[in-house]
């Protein structure tokens, strides 16, 4: 692909519908071959690029394939801010609703990245930096929020809280072989964090 030579200092950017375009390409590569296989070559290739512009939108191997998975979110297209209903069951079900073919593609994936986690640092860090923290983060901002109205003890422990619902996620994910369903990560909030919550302030 021939690159269109742009102002002095300005570098070409990847944006909008073909930013997704070629992150959905790296997520079929990722799956085909796994982390430790995946080159900017073959996605190069798949998503009929240059390497020259996936270098200059994500420097690393981290970068492209971190900002693939980030497609995968618990609420696909929000901003990034916890939702605001005035209940804590209300801004968690507001996280639960689930993409059907992004959430069927979670397995593989996940298989495709964990076993990398072990012998790369960077992604380790990057992993936890990019996908982890901001869920647990945003989870917590909104248990913080319900303490504050006297839904959740004052004394509980609200990192532990909020690492309920992620944490049975992932492990619906590799025991089932399958992404948490709507259905299923309603269950986990109604069934299991809000009577942890509720336990707190009751002890």
């Amino acid at each position: 692909m021939h690159i269109t030579p742009t102002a002095a200092g300005v570098r070409p950017r990847v944006a909008g519908d073909r930013e997704g375009e070629i992150l959905e390409g790296v997520l079929d590569v990722l799956e085909d071959v796994g982390y430790d296989k995946l080159t900017f070559d073959l996605v190069a290739a798949q998503v009929k690029a240059s390497k020259a512009t996936l270098y200059r939108r994500w420097p690393t191997k981290a970068d492209l394939v971190l900002g693939a998975i980030a497609l995968v979110k618990l609420c696909p297209g929000d901003d990034d801010v916890p939702p605001d209903t005035g209940t804590l069951r209300g801004d968690m079900h507001a996280l639960a609703c689930t993409d059907g073919e992004l959430t069927s593609r979670l397995p593989d994936l996940m298989t495709a990245v964990i076993p990398a986690l072990h012998r790369d640092t960077e992604l380790t860090e990057r992993f936890k930096e990019s996908f982890v923290a901001p869920r647990q983060k945003m989870i917590g901002d909104i248990l913080h929020r319900a303490q504050q109205r006297g839904e959740v003890a004052a004394r509980a422990d609200l990192e532990l809280l909020a690492a309920i619902v992620p944490a049975l996620a992932m492990h619906h994910t590799f025991v089932r072989g399958q992404g948490p369903t709507e259905a299923y990560m309603r269950g986990v909030i109604d069934d299991v964090l809000l009577p942890a919550c509720q336990a707190a302030l009751n002890t």
